[in-house]
């Protein structure tokens, strides 16, 4: 009778529990506006010997989602400060059902725009702590996942979840992401490279809620051995404004 009480116990605190992938899917099914418009600014610091460097840029923003069909969503990317990268313009197309994103960057300097072929991904962009493969969406059946535990972060319980990938797609063998249980946000994400080292943090210390979307005021990408990171600080957010379709092609890159 002892045992089988401990075995009650045991399945009715498991019954209770989410599981990796159901906290992810939660994270996934957060509404989406039809379209957003953002000014970011964008900060590029270096640590050396007690020393800091900053460098700014500017960046303008587009995004439109999709409801149904095989695309997901469509960025567009623009530097608009300092004058060495203005111009510079990257289109992204994210679709469902894990077919890789494609990725355009256009260069002002050499008026041509180039195709991100998937061994490009894993390269840095612009300068900055992101990869073109962090930049692009991550489709939620293209991981496994597995939960670790649960931690309090940024003043919020969250859940830690494990996150690897399913196909050789990828730059990384894995990916922890602390999930809050108020927001469903992703609050930090740590990157282990192919040798299962921690490679990268980011972070997402502050969001707030407009209206129906939870809005990121701020996250940091910071890697773990070059004492490099980058700050990317949102403002003029602007929701279901309207953005015409002609913004996401070759047209928009070239656009000044």
């Amino acid at each position: 009778m002892k045992h089988i009480l401990i075995f009650l116990i045991m399945c009715s605190l498991g019954w209770g529990q989410m599981t990796g992938r159901e906290i992810m899917e939660k994270t996934d099914a957060l509404p989406e506006p039809n379209d957003a418009v953002s000014t970011v600014k964008m900060s590029l610091v270096k640590s050396k010997k007690g020393k800091t460097r900053k460098r700014m840029r500017e960046i303008r923003r587009f995004q439109v989602y999709y409801k149904e069909g095989e695309l997901k969503s469509k960025s567009l990317i623009r530097f608009l400060k300092p004058a060495e990268v203005k111009g510079t313009s990257l289109l992204m197309w994210e679709y469902r059902g894990g077919k890789d994103d494609d990725q355009w960057l256009y260069l002002p300097a050499m008026q041509k725009v180039k195709r991100i072929v998937a061994r490009e991904k894993s390269s840095e962009f612009m300068g900055s702590d992101f990869t073109y493969e962090d930049m692009g969406g991550r489709n939620i059946d293209e991981d496994s996942y597995k939960l670790l535990g649960e931690e309090e972060l940024f003043g919020e319980n969250c859940y830690r979840v494990e996150a690897i990938p399913i196909k050789n797609g990828s730059s990384y063998s894995r990916r922890e992401v602390w999930v809050s249980k108020d927001s469903w946000m992703a609050r930090k994400v740590n990157y282990f490279n192919k040798k299962g080292k921690l490679v990268k943090i980011l972070s997402i210390p502050e969001l707030h809620k407009d209206g129906d979307y939870w809005t990121v005021d701020k996250m940091v990408m910071e890697s773990v051995k070059k004492s490099h990171k980058t700050i990317l600080e949102m403002k003029d957010v602007q929701y279901n404004s309207g953005i015409d379709e002609w913004r996401f092609t070759e047209r928009g890159l070239r656009r000044k």
